[in-house]
């Protein structure tokens, strides 16, 4: 069986370890919102550009005598 007052010990380290984190992060928050706010006005959005197809003409593909494939 566990000490309960090391438990307790080890409880209060963790939360003093979490205290320190959730103070990190709220310092860090704001500056990196900041960044991606200035990337997103920075670096336009990809455009994609697609190569043009040209049909073949008509009566190339389908001649005068020829019958559909299916029934």
């Amino acid at each position: 069986m566990k000490n309960i007052y090391e438990v307790l010990r080890q409880k209060e380290a963790d939360i003093e370890r979490l205290k320190k984190e959730l103070q990190a992060l709220r310092i860090v928050a704001p500056l990196l919102e900041e960044e991606l706010a200035t990337e997103a006005q920075v670096v336009p959005s990809p455009v994609r550009t697609y190569p043009t197809v040209q049909a073949k003409p008509a009566a190339a593909t389908v001649g005068a005598d020829s019958k559909p494939i299916w029934p």
